[in-house]
């Protein structure tokens, strides 16, 4: 067990964070709760790669969802702020890492389907700039090899951590905008090691008015499955019918468990198969 750190040392750590901000061109974070209607919200301009990086490390777990847009000279940029892990957020990212790891039987230990939550990965043609999505889907290393010892040449790519680059990426946005969130999933799209991108996008509750039964504000939620190769899928459920005014009068379709038409085959199966392919 690491030992309690006295008052002294807080403060000193504090000095130094301070000092390191003085020194450095750093994005600052807000001191105060951000409106959903101000996001995205700059954080920090001409901030470099490298600097941009170390932020994202030290601050990659905070509340807060990051995006780093690039400047015309490709090598600084602005950093924004683009949503909030709220409890809604981080429930539906739990449950979708349950989703991807049922394949494992139970498999605890070296599972051939690796699960993350936020992984740092290099973004796709962004000179080195590290991304990370709300869930990251690997095939384990009893499956294919890490590639600093793959014999394939050159080296398939990686995360950040030199494991192999995530096949399944999943973007999940509340505050952050639908623009935002497409192009972040186009942008995984660009790997062509990413073989899915799952997108969904949970609109803000209806807070004026509730369901009758179960007293839960009314959303409307968005899913999409971009595949490589293939078209992309929409699905609209939640309790509320998008762009309707009146749920009660006008229902949702998607208003009972197991509907086919509101169901998401995903493409696990594509993770053991590039394994495989991999190791060919």
């Amino acid at each position: 067990m690491s030992r309690a750190r006295t008052s002294n040392e807080i403060w000193w750590a504090v000095m130094l964070d301070k000092w390191h901000e003085f020194l450095h061109n750093c994005p600052k974070l807000p001191k105060k709760p951000i409106a959903e209607s101000s996001w995205p919200f700059q954080i920090g301009t001409n901030i470099t790669i490298k600097e941009y990086n170390t932020f994202l490390n030290n601050y990659g777990s905070s509340e807060y969802k990051f995006q780093f847009e690039l400047n015309s000279d490709n090598k600084t940029g602005s950093v924004h702020i683009i949503d909030m892990t709220t409890p809604v957020h981080e429930d539906v990212v739990h449950l979708l890492q349950n989703f991807f790891e049922v394949p494992n039987g139970g498999v605890i230990f070296r599972p051939p389907i690796k699960v993350s939550g936020q992984p740092l990965h290099y973004k796709p043609y962004g000179n080195g700039v590290e991304i990370a999505p709300d869930v990251a889907v690997y095939p384990g290393t009893a499956l294919i090899p890490r590639p600093a010892t793959s014999t394939i040449r050159p080296r398939p790519p990686s995360d950040i951590d030199g494991n192999p680059y995530a096949r399944i990426m999943c973007e999940v946005a509340v505050g952050q905008g639908v623009g935002h969130l497409k192009q972040r999933c186009l942008t995984w799209m660009c790997e062509q090691y990413v073989r899915a991108v799952v997108s969904i996008k949970i609109s803000s509750p209806r807070i004026e008015i509730r369901e009758p039964a179960t007293g839960y504000f009314y959303r409307t939620m968005t899913a999409k499955l971009y595949r490589q190769g293939m078209a992309i899928r929409k699905w609209d459920f939640g309790n509320a019918r998008k762009n309707s005014r009146d749920p009660i009068s006008d229902p949702a379709p998607c208003n009972a468990p197991n509907l086919p038409n509101f169901q998401i085959n995903i493409p696990i199966g594509e993770i053991q198969q590039v394994a495989l392919e991999a190791k060919m």
